[in-house]
């Protein structure tokens, strides 16, 4: 690694030591030999383009600093490039970065990335329609339709995701509680067969790591960023009675006899709502990105990831 470019959500968790923070990263970088750039965002959206013209400049990698929305950002502009993904772990839950066996002290997790290779990465690709437009966005971590989508979105319309994990729990306890989730239609296919099979869900998860941490820990497991399946986990209605057993059975290491959960490896998958007024938010990576439908499949070996050599 010759030169890097690292992107800083200037609003990631709630450091207020980042200007120190960002110079130790940079001085890091520099001190390896490295010649490195910080650049902080000051909009929503931007670490995006910020990535692209790291990338159009001749950046050997590019570190995500910021939380898994940030790295989703990041990683849109990774796509198809021989431009490395790095990440530095600034956010509140920074799912990806722990599956990584990466250090939550930012300084230590970029140094150990330094000896790490860029790996390929087969990553989950999403097609949905934005307003008028059809959108293309990739997925690292995760993308789910159903509560978790709708979790998503009240944190986004409450400005609350920023207050850190206790936060997240009590509006997961209240949604879960106090709405009602409409069963939607999710049809998948298996690798190499072309039979689509179709079932009715209150809930849908693909996963493409193995903990997403914290209280979710368990709701889904054997699966890896290297993984050449999409790892499909849905809960069968009725809601009340099938979301609560998800938890409560994933907790007590017990998905595997829950009679509402069936977990499948699949090739695509797609999600539409049975009824017109039916509204089932969808998100990507923790990032809200609307409503159904959606389909989703894999882009193989899309992003060149650092990695240890333990996770390759």
């Amino acid at each position: 690694m010759q030169r890097a470019t690292l992107v800083v959500n200037s609003s990631a968790g709630r450091r207020r030591d980042l200007p120190t923070m960002v110079c130790a990263l940079v001085q890091s970088l520099e001190q390896s030999g490295v010649q490195a750039s910080a650049v902080l965002t000051t909009a929503p959206g931007e670490a995006q383009s910020i990535a692209a013209q790291a990338v159009a400049d001749g950046s050997d990698a590019v570190f995500a600093c910021g939380g898994d929305g940030t790295i989703h950002e990041v990683m849109q502009s990774l796509v198809g490039t021989e431009t490395a993904l790095g990440i530095v772990p600034l956010g509140t839950a920074n799912t990806l970065a722990r599956n990584l066996k990466l250090s939550l002290d930012p300084v230590t997790a970029l140094q150990q990335q330094l000896s790490f290779q860029p790996h390929p990465i087969s990553v989950g690709e999403a097609r949905y329609v934005a307003g008028d437009l059809e959108v293309t966005k990739r997925f690292i971590v995760m993308a789910g339709a159903g509560p978790d989508g709708a979790l998503v979105y009240r944190l986004l319309a409450g400005k609350s995701s920023k207050l850190g994990r206790s936060i997240y729990y009590a509006h997961s306890l209240r949604l879960f509680l106090t709405q009602r989730f409409p069963a939607f239609r999710v049809e998948y296919r298996r690798s190499g067969s072309s039979e689509w099979v179709e079932q009715r869900t209150v809930g849908v998860m693909c996963s493409r790591v193995s903990n997403l941490g914290g209280v979710f820990n368990r709701l889904v497991s054997g699966t890896h960023t290297s993984e050449s399946e999409l790892l499909l986990v849905f809960v069968k209605p009725p809601a009340a009675i099938a979301l609560p057993a998800w938890f409560a059975l994933s907790r007590a290491a017990l998905n595997e006899r829950n009679p509402w959960l069936e977990t499948v490896r699949v090739s695509e998958f797609r999600c539409s709502p049975l009824e017109p007024n039916h509204r089932i938010h969808a998100e990507l990576d923790g990032e809200w990105i609307g409503r159904l439908p959606i389909s989703v499949r894999l882009s193989p070996q899309a992003v060149s990831l650092l990695m240890p050599a333990s996770k390759l």
